[in-house]
């Protein structure tokens, strides 16, 4: 029963930081590492993800498709636009009715409250 619940949040986990589209480019991933172990027979998958992710990225024949792997490219396409912020100043001036007071706070810190017995253990040294 451990597995597949570790199995399930370990999905979500992945799925929430993972760009969909990301994943949807992992068959060109295969394909591409297929061809290149076709090219050159001593293309291991360490060499590959080295060549392709870690080492500064050459502009060769095969750029684009170097390009269409997964994780290469970054698209920014979420954007939040907030409808409901309204300017406290709009240029010109009109006397608009408050609608909202400011409200005094009830409640104040006090250094010198401890909740239990034991909070004056662990609080940190003062210095006199």
């Amino acid at each position: 029963m451990k597995r597949p619940i570790i199995h399930f949040f370990l999905c979500i986990y992945l799925l929430s930081f993972t760009e969909v589209k990301q994943l949807l480019k992992l068959p060109n991933l295969v394909e591409h590492y297929i061809s290149h172990t076709i090219t050159n027979k001593n293309t291991t998958l360490i060499s590959f993800v080295k060549m392709h992710y870690l080492d500064k990225q050459a502009v060769d024949s095969d750029y684009k498709q170097d390009m269409k792997l997964p994780f290469k490219t970054h698209e920014a396409s979420t954007f939040m636009v907030n409808p409901l912020t309204i300017p406290e100043n709009f240029g010109f001036d009109v006397n608009i009715p408050r609608t909202f007071k400011e409200k005094t706070l009830i409640f104040s810190y006090s250094p010198n409250y401890a909740s239990n017995p034991l909070a004056s253990i662990f609080r940190p040294p003062i210095l006199v």
